[in-house]
Order: structure tokens, then C-alpha cells, then sequence
């Protein structure tokens, strides 16, 4: 199974928009090459910082019904990954084991590699009631959960006004039957799927030596439904690292870097200073400057 190589930065989307497409329902779920050493990851995440990554309501009937929408999926669209029996499963082959719906996040946690939040409409908005976030892009569950989804953006820049608006107006009239998602990059030192803290670039700075060997590209592939009972938004997260050195490697690829060094060099101060790269965007820059092209 080779991983489809998302490039988000290479012009075809602006950055701090929403820029939602549809999605059809037998790719709601993306299976990365290495599920199981991943599944492993996030188990090994979820034991030593369950209460940093999980946080879900007792008996809560949108962590119920999500499981089961994601088995339903499993079952239908990805048969060759997922082989189910009663309440097992086997996963590429694997060991069988069982599925636990008293536990549904958890539950989860083992079958796929996405990670899940479930925003819920009150009165007052739309509020973070519950998720499982084993790969957290700089941010800490523990921060966020039960804020509304402008206290969860709020060191987002240019979130609040319009875009908010539209964000809360899209999750008003998204029905269940539909799909939507989009992407959003950042630059990470290192691969480390588990990012709970702000990017920093200091360390591969003070080392010196070739910025693409430190630099990783980090792509979250999002998508949003509601759940057709309990009414909640789901809202996934898929990671995908790749080194920017490998990006270079690959000739393909490397010809969509000219969209990186454009929105690297076009990012306002406020921009560049939430994604952790003030003092290491002149550094990267200069070594995309040999793939930009206009």
C-alpha cells in the first residue's frame, strides 16, 4: 500500500481558509502504509497519557454512535484491511481482537489512526464535548476540551470575525449525508507524530547543517459530518509526515516546493510566528530558493 503524498502548499489552497471540498463516504477513512506500527504508537500513547489524549462524557451516546459509524465504514470500504467477526477484529492479518463499545474512543484508538473530536451545538455555540487526540498538531486536549470553537482557535490568526461566521454557519447546515474535508501543513522538527507543544525550530538552528534533514512537512487531512442521531459534528484528524529532504529527493514532488517557498515567504509576522517560524523561515527559504520558480 503506498501513502498518497499530499501537498497543500503547492498553491492549490491559501493559507488560515477553510477551502472544504467534498468527500466521497469509502474515503472517509485513510489507511496509512504503517497502520499497525501507528495503532501500536497511539496504544502506547493512550497508556502512559490517557488523560492527556482522551476525554469523553461517561455513557455518552455521539461516542456510541461514531464507533459504530466508523465500523459500518470499515466493513463496507476497506474489507481487505479489516476482517470482522461478531465482535472481533482482525487488522492486516493480525491477531484478533475485540471490540469494546462500553469504551468507544478507546475502542478507536485500535482500529484506525485517525484521531476524533465531536463538536456539539448549545445555546451559546458550538463547543468541544468530546475526542481522542493521539497526534495532537501543537495543541493539549486538556486546553481546549469544553470550549467553544472560538476559545479553542482563539491563538488561531484571523479566525475570529468572518471566518468564524462561516465556520459556525457551515456546521449549522452540514446534513449527515454529506462529507467535507480539506488540509493543513505545518513545518515540524523531526517526525514525531505525538506534538502536543508549539513548534520550535531552535534546536535544529543552534545544530547548524542542512535545514531540509531537520525540517518535516506535517499534513493534517480533516473532515467533518454529523452524526445522524446524536447531531454532533465528527471532526477527524489524519497525519502524515514526510521529510522535507525526501520531498526534495523526489523530482515530482520537488517541482511543488515553489508553492512552499511562496507561502513560507508571503506568511505575515503574526502568520509566521504562530506556525514557530520566525527565526527559521530566512533559513528554510534559502534552501527552497533553487525550486522557486517564478
Amino acid at each position: 500500500m503506498e501513502e498518497k503524498i499530499y501537498t497543500p502548499y503547492d498553491g492549490s489552497a491559501t493559507p488560515f481558509t477553510i477551502g472544504l471540498k467534498p468527500l466521497a463516504e469509502r474515503e472517509w477513512m485513510e489507511i496509512h502504509p504503517d497502520l499497525t506500527q501507528r495503532l501500536c504508537k497511539r496504544q502506547q500513547i493512550l497508556q502512559s497519557r490517557r488523560t492527556d489524549v482522551l476525554s469523553t462524557p461517561p455513557d455518552d451516546p455521539a461516542t456510541a454512535e461514531l464507533l459504530e459509524m466508523v465500523l459500518q465504514n470499515l466493513k463496507n470500504h476497506h474489507p481487505d484491511i479489516y476482517d470482522f467477526s461478531q465482535d472481533q477484529v482482525r487488522i492486516m492479518g493480525g491477531p484478533p481482537q475485540s471490540i469494546d463499545h462500553t469504551h468507544p474512543l478507546e475502542s478507536l484508538a485500535q482500529l484506525v489512526d485517525e484521531d476524533f473530536c465531536l463538536i456539539r451545538k448549545k445555546d451559546e455555540g458550538h463547543f468541544l464535548a468530546a475526542a481522542l487526540l493521539c497526534f495532537p498538531s501543537s495543541w493539549r486536549l486538556k486546553d481546549k476540551i469544553g470550549k467553544s470553537l472560538e476559545g479553542v482557535h482563539a491563538p488561531v490568526p484571523d479566525y475570529a470575525g468572518p471566518m468564524s461566521q462561516r465556520v459556525n454557519l457551515l456546521f449549522d447546515r452540514l446534513r449527515p449525508e454529506q462529507i467535507v474535508w480539506r488540509l493543513n501543513w505545518s513545518l515540524d522538527e523531526g517526525p514525531d507524530l505525538y506534538r502536543p507543544t508549539p513548534h520550535s525550530h531552535d534546536q535544529w538552528i543552534e545544530q547548524g547543517g542542512d535545514p531540509a534533514e531537520h525540517i518535516y512537512v506535517r499534513v493534517e487531512r480533516q473532515t467533518f459530518r454529523r452524526l445522524p442521531q446524536a447531531g454532533d459534528i465528527v471532526f477527524t484528524i489524519h497525519i502524515q509526515m514526510v521529510q522535507l529532504a525526501q520531498l526534495i529527493a523526489n523530482k515530482p514532488q520537488a517541482e511543488k516546493l515553489s508553492g512552499l517557498y511562496t507561502q513560507l515567504a508571503n506568511l505575515t509576522e503574526e502568520q509566521c510566528r504562530y506556525k514557530g517560524l520566525l527565526a527559521a523561515r530566512p533559513l528554510i527559504l534559502e534552501r527552497l530558493r533553487p525550486f522557486h520558480t517564478s
